[in-house]
């Protein structure tokens, strides 16, 4: 049952599909390597003990706010979706959160050492496995706003353009285009 009868869906592409899908394997293998990753080094970063439990939290999150969007697109409408969508914006909000508080403690301690017993000492898989994640992660997110910037001012630029080209000016008749600037039969 279609929520919203006015809204028309376009059938998707087959790469469109398959690129979704692709994405969504790679981001469940990744988000299950965090949480390996971060639960057997779950001790060892000893100079910022934090960062195994930022890899096993975001993994665990990521994991259940795929599930929980496999679950929304299942059951569109009734208390599930309602139920889905209300956990999912709560997620989403502690996601953003914990990435950034992630981010702030993986990018305070760079570079750690990686000899055990070292002050700086933090496990080498742990800390680079985190760095590349959040790093990749803000690469993607920056990509996405900066093309989406591109879009939008894109379709600013071609709604303008149309709209100069269909609004008559004082001097020529409703919706014709012309570069001639005499005067014509029907110009008041």
């Amino acid at each position: 049952m279609n929520p919203s009868p006015q809204m028309e869906f376009r059938p998707q592409g087959a790469v469109t599909i398959s690129t979704i899908v692709v994405v969504n394997v790679i981001w469940w293998m990744v988000m299950i390597a965090a949480i390996g990753v971060g639960t057997t080094h779950l001790s060892r970063c000893p100079v910022q003990p934090n960062i195994p439990i930022y890899l096993l939290v975001l993994g665990a999150a990521s994991i259940l706010s795929l599930s929980l969007t496999y679950t929304q697109s299942i059951c569109e409408s009734g208390a599930v979706y309602v139920l889905s969508s209300a956990c999912m914006t709560l997620l989403h909000i502690f996601s953003f959160g914990w990435f950034i508080a992630g981010t702030y403690w993986v990018y305070t301690v760079y570079p750690p050492s990686y000899t055990p017993g070292a002050a700086q000492y933090c496990q080498k898989t742990t800390f680079q496995f985190a760095f590349v994640v959040t790093t990749l992660v803000w690469a993607v997110l920056t990509l996405t706003f900066v093309c989406g910037g591109c879009f939008i001012l894109l379709t600013c630029c071609k709604t303008v353009n149309a709209r100069n080209r269909l609004i008559p000016s004082r001097n020529t008749f409703y919706g014709a285009t012309s570069d001639f600037q005499e005067n014509t039969a029907g110009d008041v």
